[in-house]
């Protein structure tokens, strides 16, 4: 009798817990309605394939807590934790580019507490570095 009335007694707390989280996630769309705004930049040409992603992302109704970087907008990096900004409120994201030279773009998802994403692109072209000659 006592396994059955713990078993009760669990399903019963497990059951409004979840209940609590489903209401508050919909606690949480139904008040933010709307994707992280902001911008993302590149420099226009690089010579190297490591650079630096500058972004100034913003929620201002329950926080952007995700990102996430893509070279092609089909393969993606993890999600990860919404970086803090610097002194001078820039995000700044380290990153890779695709091999070889010309056009590229970095795309950057962001995602706020309520579960919306926003769709950020810069471009930048990579140039090969020129070699001096010795003579």
């Amino acid at each position: 009798m006592r396994k059955a009335v713990v078993l009760v007694l669990f399903t019963v707390a497990l059951g409004a817990a979840v209940l609590v989280a489903t209401e508050r996630a919909r606690s949480m769309e139904a008040y933010d309605r709307t994707p992280p705004v902001g911008w993302i930049s590149l420099p226009p040409v690089v010579t190297t394939h490591h650079v630096t992603v500058l972004a100034d992302i913003a929620d201002p109704d329950t926080g952007v807590v995700k990102l996430r970087l893509s070279n092609d907008g089909a393969t993606w990096s993890v999600w990860e934790g919404f970086p803090s900004p610097a002194a001078d409120g820039a995000i700044r994201l380290p990153w890779q580019l695709a091999a070889g030279a010309g056009a590229r773009t970095v795309t950057v998802e962001a995602r706020n507490g309520a579960g919306h994403i926003s769709t950020f692109t810069a471009h930048t072209t990579v140039r090969a570095a020129r070699l001096s000659r010795s003579h």
